[in-house]
């Protein structure tokens, strides 16, 4: 069968998480990917769980430093349709192969680049290991944990929102390049993937109220989703859902056999003191019950539930299992490892794991041959091992003129995505997320909701988090005449999208198979809670369920170390499995583009908490993949590469190589023999009595001197630096508009930039059918038909007596 990105060849300079990551998604749905690794290639190579990320793909070796291997990569280019690069803005130009040269080589190429920062940002030069990122854009002052101050985030979360931001930008720009025939460069970072997690928490609202901002906000100890954390007997834990999105035979506190409270011990209590009186209950209750059992028992009277495991166990789900996202895969040189499945589900055009890591050049032979290099040449194109660059003494971290940001100098022909329409039928975040992404990108995007709002509203940053640049229609679909309205709006657009659990799109008459009799080559996607398949398909479910699942919880909350497992506040298992629909959708719409062929899709919460943690496999002995774990703390994974409290803030250090490690040491005072011997962790008492002589803004500027990578631990106040910052704004990272209740409100703006097909940021999220008027005109309703139908509550649109509050 066909895959939906066939005959699409990828060339992948990149190293680390989010390029190679991010390119797997697009060659499991058929895109042949080329590696083009260094002489003795890739060197994170050494990292075991990157055997994963760099699958399903070719290898070949170049060397980019040579002429006659320039030469080779640039011939290889003009058969190519898309490269990938992870460098720092403006090596590619150094190395003779920048947008210019290639563009020139091949016009209809699309050049992604995934850096730390973004080109044009006064940080554009600086080093950009995933942890720098979370200290400078203030990822790790938002997470609260069992101590104040900030917490070391162990899932790489910059590089974990990039690899969608990478993967969505391109399959758009090669939309877009159907209809203009040219390629295009397109841009995002590890900075931009940090953003994109921030919807819920970061937002500055002209006229919020404590209310509005309170639902989100930091505490200590952390809330949100933390309380539904149980501890059960031997000390394993469970995370309950509050929704599953079935109705509950049985309550938590029924289940557990515990009773309120009398009412002379809640006598002149307040509510609140109340509920945790209960939860007290609740939780000593708990602690008697073995796990398993009280999963199992939670489940059968349809309340969610997923117990907290460690990354590894995480293969042993059945719904992982279910939904095809455990796989075996051979890798060369190890044998049958476990390793997840494929996370975006295209039913038409199904994706496919091709491959284990290939060798270092495996395909060295048959590519450049193929281009007609004799073998000879393949020595002089490929290097060899001894040309490999060795480690190389720090230099110290200057300033660097600024790169050229990404601009468009001329009126845009069109968006990336225009003359697209998409029809939003989701709710809540996981759902509306998704389309919101799309919109920036240049897609029309109507939110279809109730006439009574969506369930979502209650809720305010969490809600305007997801919901920028949407027509609104108020709909009440289960009327026959609303079914009638969604159906001919459903004929008029190219995609349909939604989170409703399995089964409730076809009692509302909305399904995939309703859908295509309206627009027969419909793309058609469900983000699930769990997945299609059973035996938990029917369920609804909240993020921290995945996060639990996926051992997310268990690793930052440091569970080995005797702490108690921790949510993450951001919520992104939500938005994975929004930027997996994403994804989803701009792949099957360059399919259809292609082929005429509409399609269904589906992704789930479950299959994008697995891939935050897809860098751990199984080996052939049943033992998992080594893996950093994060220290007592929450500090960082060793010495090396943690935060260090200071006398005034904290200083995120990332001494990875030999070469940055003794150079931390001589820039502490620890003479170089004494660095270099024994363990790192022998040194660790030192290092932190020695960061709290100095302030950590003093010792940034002394380890920049020493050229040891490390970043200022940044509080951003809730984003309110990140928001208003000169160079956020001036790259359009930021985006700023006014809202005709809540006044000016800012959110993050541009996740990708395009240079000839650029997005925009279309406008605020909208009132209850703030566009019901407008969309029934365009589909042939009259005006006094329109009315007709409001005063039957077919459809709503705003009036002086509007209710909501946004």
């Amino acid at each position: 069968m066909n895959q939906a990105l066939d005959q699409v060849k990828i060339l992948d300079l990149s190293t680390g998480c989010a390029g190679p990551l991010g390119v797997l998604l697009l060659a499991e749905q058929g895109a042949d990917v080329i590696k083009v690794e260094p002489p003795g290639g890739d060197p994170f190579r050494a990292y075991e769980g990157y055997a994963v990320w760099t699958r399903s793909r070719r290898s070949v070796t170049c060397d980019l430093q040579s002429d006659v291997g320039r030469s080779a990569f640039l011939k290889l280019v003009e058969t190519a349709d898309v490269v990938v690069e992870s460098f720092r803005p403006g090596v590619m130009e150094r190395l003779g192969i920048g947008w210019e040269t290639l563009n020139s080589t091949n016009p209809r190429l699309v050049l992604a680049s995934v850096p730390g920062w973004p080109a044009g940002h006064r940080n554009a030069h600086r080093p950009a290991y995933d942890a720098l990122i979370q200290a400078a854009a203030g990822q790790q002052w938002e997470q609260p944990s069992w101590r104040a101050g900030p917490t070391f985030l162990p899932m790489p979360m910059p590089s974990m929102g990039a690899i969608f931001l990478l993967s969505g930008g391109i399959t758009s720009a090669l939309i877009a390049r159907e209809k203009t025939g040219r390629g295009q460069h397109v841009a995002t970072s590890l900075l931009q993937g940090a953003l994109l997690y921030t919807t819920q928490i970061q937002q500055y609202i002209e006229r919020a109220d404590a209310a509005l901002l309170g639902l989100m906000a930091k505490t200590y100890p952390p809330g949100v989703h933390q309380g539904m954390i149980f501890e059960c007997a031997n000390r394993e834990f469970i995370h309950v859902s509050i929704m599953s999105g079935l109705p509950p035979m049985k309550p938590l506190d029924e289940i557990l056999g515990v009773i309120p409270p009398p009412a002379n011990e809640t006598e002149g209590l307040l509510p609140l003191e109340i509920q945790l009186l209960m939860t007290d209950r609740l939780r000593a209750a708990c602690q008697n019950k073995e796990r398993s059992a009280l999963v199992d028992e939670l489940r059968a009277n349809n309340i969610a539930v997923e117990p907290v495991v460690s990354p590894a166990e995480q293969f042993a789900h059945p719904q992982l299992q279910a939904n095809k996202m455990v796989a075996t895969v051979e890798q060369p040189g190890v044998g049958t490892t476990t390793q997840i499945g494929v996370p975006i589900h295209l039913l038409g055009t199904p994706g496919s794991i091709k491959s284990g890591q290939p060798e270092i050049g495996e395909h060295n032979q048959n590519i450049w041959s193929g281009l007609g290099y004799s073998d000879s040449d393949l020595a002089t194109i490929s290097g060899s091992k001894a040309s490999a660059p060795s480690l190389r003494p720090t230099t110290p971290v200057r300033s660097e003129p600024r790169t050229t940001p990404m601009t468009n100098n001329k009126t845009p022909e069109i968006h990336a995505l225009e003359g697209l329409r998409l029809i939003d039928f989701g709710q809540y975040l996981a759902g509306p997320f998704g389309p919101m992404i799309l919109s920036d990108f240049g897609m029309d995007v109507i939110k279809v909701e109730p006439v009574t709002g969506d369930g979502m509203r209650m809720a305010g940053t969490p809600f305007l988090g997801c919901q920028r640049g949407k027509r609104d229609l108020a709909l009440n679909v289960k009327d026959p005449a609303g079914l009638e309205i969604a159906m001919r709006l459903v004929g008029t657009s190219d995609v349909v999208h939604h989170n409703m659990t399995r089964g409730t799109a076809s009692r509302l008459g909305i399904d995939y198979e309703a859908c295509r009799q309206a627009r027969a080559d419909i793309i058609y996607c469900n983000t699930y809670a769990y997945g299609l398949a059973d035996p938990l398909g029917h369920f609804g479910g909240l993020d921290p369920l995945y996060q639990a699942s996926a051992g997310l919880e268990f690793e930052a909350g440091g569970v080995p170390h005797g702490h108690d497992p921790l949510y993450y506040r951001f919520g992104m298992c939500d938005a994975a499995n929004a930027m997996l629909s994403v994804v989803g959708v701009l792949t099957a719409l360059y399919h259809r583009a292609r082929t005429g062929e509409g399609q269904e899709l589906w992704t789930s919460l479950m299959d994008g908490g697995a891939v935050f943690a897809s860098d751990v496999l199984i080996r052939p002995d049943g033992t998992p993949s080594e893996r950093p774990v994060i220290d007592a703390n929450g500090y960082g994974f060793g010495p090396g590469y943690r935060l260090y409290p200071t006398q005034e803030g904290w200083l995120q250090v990332c001494a990875v190589s030999e070469s940055e490690w003794a150079a931390l040491g001589a820039a502490v005072g620890i003479e170089n023999d004494a660095i270099n011997t024994g363990k790192r962790e022998n040194h660790t008492t030192t290092l932190e009595a020695a960061f709290l002589t100095r302030t950590a803004l003093n010792w940034s500027r002394i380890l920049d001197d020493a050229g040891v990578p490390n970043e200022i631990a940044v509080d951003t106040l809730g984003g309110q630096s990140l928001l208003f910052d000169s160079d956020n704004v001036a790259l359009g990272l930021v985006a700023d508009y006014e809202h005709s209740i809540l006044g000016r409100i800012r959110q993050f703006g541009a996740t990708v930039n395009f240079s000839d097909t650029p997005g925009r940021i279309f406008g605020p999220p909208p009132l209850v059918g703030e566009h019901s008027r407008q969309i029934l005109e365009d589909l042939g309703y009259s005006g006094s038909d329109q009315e007709d139908l409001r005063k039957a509550g077919v459809v709503y649109w705003p009036d002086a007596d509007y209710p909501w509050g946004w």
